[in-house]
């Protein structure tokens, strides 16, 4: 994976989620994730008003992001997974980092 154009898509993710453009955030994730994204949403906190992206490490195939969601219910971070699918990075797993 390129360092700079997945760190840029990730990027870009943060800033969909912080806005609430649910069409580009639920297409960041890979087909076979899709239907997952209500239960992964629920765990942000309501609204999100800060996505801060705070790592992006490239590992072979895949890359590990680590994203900040603030608002006004708390804060979490979420630990992401891309690969690319179609030509671009895609999420293929999530999970709040302990």
């Amino acid at each position: 994976m390129d360092e700079a154009s997945t760190r840029e898509h990730v990027e870009k993710h943060a800033a969909a989620v912080e806005h609430g453009d649910m069409d580009a955030v639920v297409a960041d994730f890979s087909k076979d994730l899709r239907p997952q994204v209500p239960q992964i949403a629920q765990v942000l906190p309501q609204p999100v008003t800060v996505a801060e992206v705070l790592s992006v490490e490239i590992a072979g195939a895949e890359s590990v992001a680590l994203i900040r969601y603030s608002g006004d219910t708390g804060e979490v971070t979420i630990r992401s997974r891309w690969r690319e699918e179609d030509g671009r990075p895609v999420i293929v797993a999530a999970e709040p980092a302990t």
